[in-house]
């Protein structure tokens, strides 16, 4: 498919790979694992694998959307539903990508805060992320990509590896019994999961960017079996680390196990987890942001670097308005149950009716 974009403007195939991956694993897995053991206690495993199975199954959905619009799905709404209806669906879109840009932003603003820099006011903390993410994203989808690669490889390399330490202290007995909960439980705990795997309907909005998205499919499906392995690993460290008890009052469990690495230099290794994770939430904050711009500009033609701008200001007053963590929470949670419907039922919806609208009109 030759793309309607300028060739300078795409991308290769091969970077959907960190587009996805940046996208799911996000500020989420820091504290995921609590969220998905409410309802399956630790057979929550279980609900990785089948949350993950689900998203396979929708992004392929994704792609034969956007494989016969041609286009991202501001295109789509316009093609399935006509100018009026597609385009308060299309306003609907743009709240969906900023809002989850805004939960992520901060989210990560009140880490900073309890980790780093407990003094530090959130104004403060919150200027200087959205500096750097008008940096990332005025600088277009090339340099964004640029920074999911990066913020896929360096936090990788360097994070990762700390979850393994907590191991010495393992008691691997925490997972057993397997299989100790109802279907009802483990459904339930999927749903919690799905949150964490949020984001990758990014793909609506930078589709047209892909210089062959044809071939960027196996792309999607590896960054995301890459993500739902990476999030099982760490569940299950944190399963045998934590007893059940201990892990329900423990908000972010990941940080908690991180913490245990000792380095003859390093007094406080959570200062480099959280310092080096911005390089994983930056892309992933601006790559929603820059959906629902790219979204502002083509619903009602409104230059980029403007909506982009006005959209900053506005996290900055929201962010500073959010003190609360239980405000936090309820918008975590009021957004959750609108992903839930948009991804499970909506995009198969819209699935089925644009193959259906396309054979009429063929």
């Amino acid at each position: 498919m030759k793309s309607l974009l300028d060739e300078r403007h795409l991308v290769s195939s091969f970077y959907v790979f960190f587009l996805i991956y940046t996208n799911i694993i996000g500020i989420g897995i820091m504290s995921f694992q609590r969220e998905i053991t409410k309802d399956a206690g630790y057979d929550a495993w279980i609900s990785i694998i089948l949350s993950s199975i689900s998203i396979h199954i929708l992004v392929w959905m994704v792609y034969r959307i956007l494989g016969i619009a041609k286009n991202d799905v501001i295109h789509v709404h316009k093609f399935c539903f006509g100018k009026w209806i597609g385009g308060l669906f299309n306003i609907f879109v743009i709240f969906y990508f900023l809002i989850l840009a805004l939960i992520v932003f901060r989210v990560y603003i009140e880490v900073v805060q309890v980790w780093l820099f407990p003094l530090m006011k959130t104004w403060q903390i919150s200027l200087i992320i959205l500096v750097l993410i008008y940096y990332v994203v005025s600088g277009g989808f090339r340099v964004i990509t640029g920074m999911c690669f990066w913020g896929t490889i360096i936090p990788f390399i360097i994070l990762f590896p700390l979850n393994f330490f907590s191991l010495e202290f393992a008691n691997f007995d925490n997972l057993l019994p397997v299989f100790n909960h109802s279907l009802k439980e483990i459904v339930s705990s999927s749903k919690a999961m799905l949150f964490q795997y949020v984001g990758f309907e990014t793909l609506f909005m930078f589709y047209p960017f892909l210089k062959n998205p044809n071939r960027s499919q196996k792309w999607a499906h590896f960054g995301l079996l890459f993500s739902s392995l990476l999030y099982l690993i760490v569940a299950l460290i944190t399963f045998v680390f934590f007893s059940e008890g201990q892990l329900n009052h423990t908000i972010w469990p990941t940080l908690a196990q991180m913490k245990i690495a000792k380095f003859p230099l390093i007094e406080r290794v959570e200062f480099i987890v959280v310092s080096i994770w911005l390089l994983l939430v930056l892309p992933n904050i601006s790559v929603k942001i820059w959906a629902g711009c790219r979204a502002i500009k083509k619903v009602i033609n409104v230059k980029q670097r403007i909506s982009l701008f006005i959209v900053l200001v506005l996290f900055f007053i929201i962010a500073n308005v959010l003190k609360e963590r239980s405000q936090i929470e309820r918008l975590n949670e009021m957004y959750s149950n609108i992903a839930f419907y948009f991804v499970y039922l909506y995009i198969p919806f819209l699935f089925l009716y644009i193959h259906i609208k396309h054979k009429i009109t063929k």
